[in-house]
């Protein structure tokens, strides 16, 4: 009777290799931001799948002086051709990909109260807090941070 064979070293590796990814955190995905945001202005933003990566789209809003939610225009962005577009649905947040560390992601996001496009980093803290962190450069590198809370 011959003894049974050990498995080759590379089976063996292999083996020790899915053991530790059954073992590892999952990572995370662009749905751990999916949901309903406020921001401090009192918008209302809307995470979800758009197409190829996520987005997140302006659902409600105070709308400025004169002016409905409905008929309210994106008259302060600084593209001419868009400035007759309604404010309501209109993208804050896209291009969302996972960032560098974990519940981190990296996007571009639209300030409609400035008329102003930048790349951005938006950070999850715990389940209800997304920070934002946008930075354009003008003459000089200008970033602000704003914190959403999670509204459902």
């Amino acid at each position: 009777m011959t003894p049974p064979r050990l498995a080759s070293l590379p089976a063996l590796a292999a083996l020790a290799g899915f053991a530790l990814l059954a073992l590892a955190p999952p990572a995370l995905g662009a749905e751990e931001i999916f949901g309903t945001w406020r921001t401090p202005d009192a918008g209302t933003v809307r995470v979800g799948p758009c197409g190829a990566a996520p987005c997140g789209l302006l659902v409600d809003f105070p709308p400025p002086p004169g002016t409905t939610r409905q008929s309210a225009t994106d008259v302060k962005n600084r593209d001419a051709a868009k400035r007759d577009r309604k404010l309501l649905n209109v993208p804050v947040i896209w291009d969302i990909s996972p960032g560098d560390t974990d519940g981190t992601w990296s996007a571009r996001v639209y300030d409609p109260r400035r008329g102003v496009t930048a790349n951005a980093t938006a950070t999850l803290q715990g389940d209800d807090q997304l920070t934002l962190r946008g930075c354009v450069r003008m003459v000089v590198q200008f970033c602000e941070t704003e914190v959403w809370r999670r509204a459902n």
